[in-house]
């Protein structure tokens, strides 16, 4: 079991939750930012509000004690009219005149700045703020007694103190940004690593765990929900090696109580045999006798197979050179009858060697050729051999599948042509290391074994 991430293509759940961090924290600096900023300015703009609103409530009281309007109110970068017409046209013509309501202030900001970061104003208020043109104008209606009313003009002009706050401000929104940023990383690093470790030990754990034993005890995972996870785990392979060690026990026990009545029936069969032979022996009476022998020969193969199968030990058999051609030779004559009665051309061309364990091989290249003759009705059996390499194409226009009983059915073009046999061939070519290969045809299917 591999432990790279980088193996399946999928990221490390500790660059996964960095990332995650890392973007949640640039994310959390940004809004911070930006919230420095809109609460500045919502800051000047409530101190203005405030000014003209104590400015506006001033006169309005004056003006209700004295019964005629007293002196508008001035300072500098404040002025007070009594008709939208007094104020400035290029001033007044700035702000949305539809939108004038009573105690409500209209804000104008006047000030952008260039490429080269020098200032840049909309329009030009004169000399209503004594210290140059208004950067912020702020238009305040307050509507009196009757059909009086009351227009408080403000302008704002930012100092190089205040430019100067403001970016020392910046600057330091900035470096709180960045120490955030770095705590956040910091703590997440730690965080990660904590959940890292046991996540690793749970990896090596899991990968040490077999089909035939484990001697690792479960490590410490110092989470509840992992330990959980190791526990399913290890419950996963006591229940598959319950399943392997019963299978192993059933061939095991098979095998071994199937030989006695196997070597019975062929001794029997033998014995029946010649005590019948006589001169006049039906054709009926010799191909029974024929069909026992090599339905005993397809039990003892198929007998074979699932030992080999079910031996796990590491010490193989070991290999000697075979001529393929001639062991394919053997075993299409030994299941030839399949294609009694069937319309069924039969090709073999080619001819190569390989060196492979001999009872092995005998083993593949026999179901690869019965499954072949089995499931092809009508039709033709491409068998091409070379070196190290058996390939069998069987393509029919109908196809058999065993039944119940031994009768045949239909079968389905999905599962055509793929019987036990092919399972049984992969099985073993996977114990060897052979390299086994099945694709569908328009018509069938081609299996290759390279040995």
């Amino acid at each position: 079991m591999s432990s790279d991430p980088s193996a399946s293509g999928r990221p490390s759940l500790r660059r996964y939750l960095l990332t995650w961090f890392a973007g949640v924290a640039i994310l959390v600096v940004i809004a911070y930012t930006q919230l420095l900023e809109y609460y500045l300015e919502l800051g000047i703009g409530l101190r203005s509000q405030s000014i003209l609103e104590q400015a506006a409530e001033d006169y309005a009281e004056d003006y209700a004690l004295l019964g005629v309007r007293p002196a508008l109110p001035t300072a500098p970068g404040l002025g007070g009219y009594t008709d939208v017409n007094q104020i400035p046209a290029d001033i007044f013509e700035v702000f949305a005149h539809e939108e004038l309501k009573h105690g409500e202030v209209l804000r104008f900001t006047n000030l952008d700045f260039d490429a080269q970061d020098r200032k840049q104003f909309e329009i030009d208020t004169l000399n209503f703020c004594p210290e140059g043109n208004c950067e912020l104008l702020f238009l305040y209606p307050y509507k009196l007694q009757g059909d009086d009313w009351l227009y408080l003009l403000h302008g704002v002009v930012g100092s190089e103190e205040i430019y100067d706050e403001l970016e020392f401000t910046d600057q330091f929104a900035f470096a709180i940004g960045f120490l955030f940023t770095a705590l956040l990383l910091v703590v997440a690093f730690l965080i990660i690593r904590d959940i890292d470790r046991p996540l690793r030990r749970l990896n090596q754990w899991s990968a040490s765990q077999t089909v035939e034993a484990s001697e690792q005890p479960i490590p410490d995972l110092k989470f509840q929900e992992l330990e959980e996870l190791a526990k399913r785990i290890r419950f996963a392979f006591d229940r598959m090696r319950e399943g392997v060690n019963s299978e192993k026990l059933f061939l095991r026990h098979a095998s071994h109580e199937l030989r006695t009545p196997i070597a019975i029936l062929s001794s029997n069969n033998e014995l029946l045999d010649r005590l019948t032979d006589r001169p006049d022996r039906s054709e009926a009476e010799q191909a029974a006798f024929v069909r026992q022998y090599r339905a005993l020969e397809d039990i003892q193969l198929l007998m074979e197979t699932l030992l080999w199968i079910n031996r796990q030990s590491d010490n193989l058999p070991s290999s000697e050179s075979i001529d393929l051609r001639h062991e394919l030779d053997t075993v299409i004559k030994n299941f030839d009858y399949l294609l009694d009665k069937r319309d069924v051309n039969l090709v073999v061309e080619g001819a190569g060697d390989a060196v492979v364990p001999v009872a092995a091989a005998r083993i593949v290249l026999s179901n690869l050729v019965r499954n072949a003759f089995q499931y092809t009705v009508e039709g033709e059996v491409r068998i091409t051999v070379q070196d190290r390499e058996v390939s069998v194409e069987n393509s029919s226009v109908a196809a058999l599948e065993p039944g119940l009983g031994g009768e045949a059915s239909a079968q389905s073009e999905d599962s055509y042509g793929f019987g036990l046999g092919l399972e049984l061939v992969a099985l073993i070519c996977g114990r060897f290391d052979w390299l086994c290969t099945t694709r569908q045809t328009a018509n069938g299917r081609v299996t290759s074994v390279t040995f």
